[in-house]
C-alpha cells in the first residue's frame, strides 16, 4: 500500500506552532506568588468553607455513630448482667439449678 506524498502524516510532520510570547508573563507570576504568601488561615478556610463544612459534619456523624453503638453494646451487656442478677437472687429454680450444677 502506498502513501500519496500529501498525507496527513506529513502535514503533522511539518505543522509549526507559534504563539506570540507574553512580555507580561513573569512579572505576572511572580506578582500572583507575592499574593498568595499574604494568605491567612481565615483566608484558606473562607475560600475552602464548602470542603471544612463536609469534613467537620462527617466526623460529628461518625462520632455520634460510634459513640451510639459502644453505648447500645454496653446497655446490652449491663442488660444481661441485671437480669442474670436478678434471676439468680430471687427465682428459687434458678437457684436450685445452679447448687446442682456447682461441685
Amino acid at each position: 500500500m502506498t502513501i500519496p506524498p500529501d498525507s496527513l502524516t506529513e502535514r503533522l510532520r511539518a505543522w509549526r506552532v507559534s504563539p506570540p510570547a507574553d512580555p507580561a508573563f513573569r512579572p505576572q507570576v511572580w506578582a500572583r506568588l507575592r499574593r498568595s504568601t499574604h494568605v491567612t488561615w481565615a483566608d484558606y478556610l473562607r475560600r475552602h468553607a464548602v470542603v471544612w463544612l463536609f469534613a467537620a459534619i462527617a466526623a460529628c456523624g461518625i462520632a455520634a455513630y460510634t459513640g451510639r453503638t459502644a453505648a447500645v453494646i454496653r446497655a446490652r451487656m449491663d442488660r444481661e448482667v441485671l437480669v442474670s442478677t436478678y434471676l439468680v437472687e430471687l427465682d428459687p429454680r434458678v437457684q436450685a439449678g445452679l447448687l446442682s450444677i456447682q461441685p
